[in-house]
């Protein structure tokens, strides 16, 4: 009976370092759920509780295994109880920056890791000293008690109590059920409001999750159904434009194109999307003098995803890449490609390292041609951030590069100075806001600004037939708003070649291949993108996926949608601000054209081969 005592007080220690350190997450990130009242926030953290005793039990299984020695089992023990924290505060560290949790992304840990750690001590000074400090009291204290520790003894009960132990755990780790499979982290979502769901979920299971589905084929993620009647004539609507009123540009030759993801520009941040200050000068000056929207809606919250929807236009699988997963091997359109087969040369620059989340070789996948990142610059100008070379030394080097291509060419380049919170030094500061993380970060936004001007006119000299597209790869940090983690600017400059348009509409990251399709090649309409043009269509939609929340836009009207339970709330925008409203029959349609459209585009890309 020992033995058994001595799992379940090991269960729920970790039960409550858990429970403890969700809610801290929720202190520590709580104007992430001001809507939330206290009592709500509370139900939701002990609603996981399922979540909870699921992980606690694998590992507190796995740690009985060294129970044939008193101290090896009290290292191992220990050493899982520390792993919870660090996971779980590490969690919260993520969550600042991308709006969900850790899962998937626990893979590009080694390959990142000094930039996560330079970042964590930079940025999260205080709650990283407290987490080494606390990590260092658990392990002597949990450690000291190796003398309590219950010897099972190698005999005939030896391998029964092992089984019974066994039993135990599969009972919780599957959800204190008799289901057939373990918990899956989007069960969370069952919660009606998102936001809870982001609650009662904890990091640590995850990751686990996560890593111990590592060599299996990533899953297309249930939605709720709707009738094929439904689906078609949803299709049809979507895809309804006549065509009647084409303003494609006619060029007399074919240029060269810049693709710059913008890394982690948020709309939210800019003045030409209602921000209060003038944080990117430059863009906001030729933004006027460009063919734009009222703004774009990202098609992910990682760099590959949202070059997946850019260059494919094709929607990612909901919150995931297909970046390091069979689906990558698959031949997938791209805009890339097709300039490729018209005599265009091809390159993707990056300030991170080509390894980070797989972008290098993903960008290849897609069909750059050449790839590099920041270990091949070797001179730079300025001081390196803790991700990479600042965009000044990136644009630097690409411009050299750009020398020895051929004309025309195609380049995708993705900053890393917003990727961090370093100004240099040589670049004044300007006083944005009192919050100085937040005043810092404005100010890495005015420093990438000043690199653009200086990229972008020094390509116009040498190359003045030249269209840009300027957007960001997704948003960065300090949202919370589920539209809010998706709003990107998004421009097409090319002065002397295009002239300045503006079209009242919100547009999706996936139009962006469309529409340059259209510029240079012919009728995009007879490719397999998903999106629309913005010189060809009069109508457009967007969608988001943000914490098993699936968002809809068409026109002015929005709806987000639980994928769990098939409840959703409506929206209308204000410009780009969204206020409630009651939902009506059109906001039934949207519903529909939602999962509809998601539906049929997830079916395609799970289902994709090479053939």
């Amino acid at each position: 009976m020992s033995l058994f005592k001595q799992y379940y007080k090991l269960l729920l220690l970790y039960v409550a370092f858990i429970i403890i350190t969700k809610v801290l997450f929720y202190f520590y990130l709580r104007d992430n759920f001001s809507e939330l009242s206290w009592q709500a926030s509370i139900y939701a953290i002990f609603w996981g509780y399922k979540f909870d005793f699921a992980v606690a039990a694998l590992l507190s299984f796995i740690a009985s295994l060294f129970d044939f020695n008193k101290k090896a089992y009290a290292f191992v023990s220990t050493l899982f109880l520390i792993l919870i924290v660090n996971i779980q505060i590490g969690d919260m560290l993520y969550f600042s920056e991308s709006g969900r949790h850790v899962g998937y992304e626990i893979f590009d840990i080694f390959v990142d890791m000094k930039s996560l750690l330079l970042t964590a001590y930079s940025q999260h000074f205080f709650l990283t000293l407290t987490t080494l400090i606390l990590s260092t009291i658990v392990f002597v204290i949990g450690f000291s008690q190796w003398k309590t520790v219950v010897i099972t003894q190698f005999n005939r009960y030896y391998i029964p109590k092992k089984v019974i132990l066994l039993i135990m755990s599969i009972f919780f780790i599957r959800g204190m059920s008799v289901q057939g499979i373990p918990l899956n982290p989007w069960q969370a979502g069952q919660l009606a409001n998102n936001k809870q769901a982001i609650l009662a979920l904890n990091a640590s299971y995850s990751v686990v999750f996560a890593l111990t589905n590592k060599n299996k084929a990533i899953h297309q993620l249930p939605i709720p159904n709707v009738t094929k009647n439904i689906a078609n004539q949803s299709l049809k609507a979507l895809y309804a434009d006549k065509n009647t009123k084409i303003d494609t540009p006619i060029l007399t030759s074919k240029p060269n194109v810049v693709m710059l993801f913008l890394e982690s520009w948020s709309a939210k941040y800019m003045q030409p999307y209602g921000y209060q200050n003038s944080t990117t000068p430059y863009f906001d000056t030729i933004l006027k003098q460009s063919i734009r929207p009222r703004a774009m809606i990202a098609g992910g919250h990682r760099t590959s995803e949202g070059m997946f929807a850019t260059l494919s236009s094709m929607q990612n699988p909901l919150g995931r890449t297909i970046a390091k997963t069979p689906l990558q091997d698959i031949k997938h359109p791209s805009i890339v490609d097709d300039l490729n087969k018209i005599g265009y040369s091809s390159a993707f620059f990056q300030g991170t390292s080509k390894e980070t989340s797989g972008v290098g070789s993903f960008a290849q996948s897609l069909g750059f041609v050449e790839s590099f990142g920041k270990r091949d610059i070797k001179n730079t100008q300025y001081p390196r951030n803790n991700w990479g070379v600042q965009d000044y030394d990136l644009y630097q080097f690409a411009l050299t590069h750009i020398q020895s291509m051929s004309s025309p060419f195609v380049i995708g380049i993705n900053g890393a100075t917003t990727h961090d919170l370093v100004v240099p030094d040589e670049f004044p500061s300007q006083h944005f806001s009192d919050d100085k993380d937040l005043n810092t970060m404005l100010n890495t936004y005015r420093f990438a600004d000043f690199s653009l001007e200086y990229f972008i006119k020094a390509v116009k000299s040498k190359h003045p037939n030249t269209v840009f597209i300027l957007f960001a790869d997704h948003t960065g940090s300090r949202i919370s708003d589920n539209l809010e983690n998706y709003l990107i600017p998004f421009a097409i400059y090319a002065p002397n070649i295009l002239p300045a348009q503006y079209k009242d509409v919100v547009m999706s990251q996936r139009d962006i291949a469309p529409s340059l399709y259209d510029l240079i090649i012919g009728d995009y309409t007879k490719t397999q993108f998903s999106g629309k043009s913005i010189f060809r269509d009069a109508y457009y939609f967007a969608d988001y996926f943000h914490n098993n929340i699936l968002g809809w836009i068409e026109a002015e009207d929005i709806v987000e949608i639980s994928i769990q339970t098939g409840d959703f709330l409506c929206f209308k925008l204000n410009f780009l601000q969204k206020q409630a409203v009651k939902c009506e029959n059109k906001h039934d349609d949207l519903k529909n054209h939602a999962l509809s459209f998601t539906a049929y585009r997830q079916n395609l890309l799970f289902n994709a081969t090479n053939k």
